[in-house]
């Protein structure tokens, strides 16, 4: 193996722990404006639909919507208090 082949190995292997710090930083911050975004769509269903839905229809869509705001931010938690993440984001070694 040639010094240079070496040092390129060296230097990426190096750069592995960085490289995957920034991929999971890269999908909390995605996965945290999915949840923005889920809870803004969910506040203008909500809205919309207060005065044209029965007391019982309305629960269902809020808690339907809900349950869509709660399974993303779910998955961040279980990232970040049970160190669980989405298998895209495992890597070899970790």
């Amino acid at each position: 193996m040639s010094a240079k082949k070496t040092i390129r190995d060296l230097l990426a292997t190096a750069a592995q722990p960085a490289d995957r710090r920034e991929a999971r930083i890269a999908w909390v911050e995605e996965m945290l404006a999915k949840w923005w975004e889920a809870q803004r769509e969910m506040g203008d269903r909500c809205t919309q639909a207060v005065e044209r839905l029965s007391e019982e229809a309305f629960e269902r869509l809020c808690d339907a919507e809900q349950a869509k705001v709660d399974a993303i931010m779910k998955a961040v938690k279980d990232a970040a208090e049970r160190d669980l993440w989405p298998k895209a984001q495992y890597f070899g070694g970790i």
